[in-house]
């Protein structure tokens, strides 16, 4: 990749939003870009690691995996995210697995020239907290979703928080919309019929609409009747 041409992506990203030219051109020529065939392990579990990682482009997941070989998908993150904040910020080791879900790139900044581009503009610290603070909002909704609700109640807690003006295009397959929401993909496809059936959603392809809001929140909320 060109550098001129990472410099217009990255320029583009929340993270780096108040980043002046200087210090974006100086991130450019400090940074180190990845690729990841899809499919393909990027860090495992436990791994040390620190510095910043920036998904360029793709789709990559978070996951953990159980001894009998379960897969929790924890987050999926998009082009202009951060990943591996917590390692960074802590002992540096990694709390999961991170793997690619299509082909996609990743840019990396060592943590010396991290710490020092911190240090130039401190700014961007914010940035991570405010990316840091979603997440962990995004996380108490997905343990209290996997602790004490039923299928459906699960779904539309996700197809809630994802969705723009009543529809959500989902980025990823079906399977993986199970693992993120802790059920077999068989669980899954009943509870999609059964929610289709009681016209809470429309389901087409990758595209579901959302039809009666104010009865997802109360399924959302554990009062789903199905």
């Amino acid at each position: 990749m060109e550098k001129q041409e990472l410099k217009q992506i990255i320029s583009k990203f929340p993270i780096f939003s108040n980043l002046g030219a200087p210090n974006l051109t100086w991130l450019v020529e400090n940074a180190v870009v990845s690729n990841i065939p899809k499919k393909a392990l990027y860090l495992s579990e436990a791994k040390f690691l620190q510095g910043m990682h920036v998904l360029l482009s793709g789709k990559v997941k978070l996951f953990k995996l159980a001894e009998e070989g379960k897969e929790q998908t924890i987050f999926v993150f998009e082009p202009g995210e951060p990943f591996c904040l917590c390692s960074t910020f802590s002992d540096g080791k990694m709390p999961a697995n991170l793997s690619a879900l299509e082909d996609s790139k990743v840019l990396f900044i060592n943590p010396s020239k991290f710490q020092a581009l911190i240090k130039e503009d401190p700014s961007i610290l914010l940035n991570m907290m405010s990316v840091m603070a979603k997440r962990l909002k995004d996380a108490m909704v997905m343990i209290d979703s996997l602790a004490l609700k039923q299928i459906p109640s699960r779904l539309a807690a996700y197809f809630l928080s994802q969705n723009v003006n009543g529809w959500l295009k989902l980025g990823i397959s079906y399977r993986e919309l199970s693992k993120i929401i802790g059920v077999t993909p068989e669980a899954l496809s009943r509870a999609l019929k059964k929610m289709s059936k009681d016209n809470l959603i429309e389901v087409d392809g990758a595209k579901v609409k959302l039809l009666d809001k104010e009865r997802l929140e109360a399924c959302r909320d554990g009062n789903c009747l199905l």
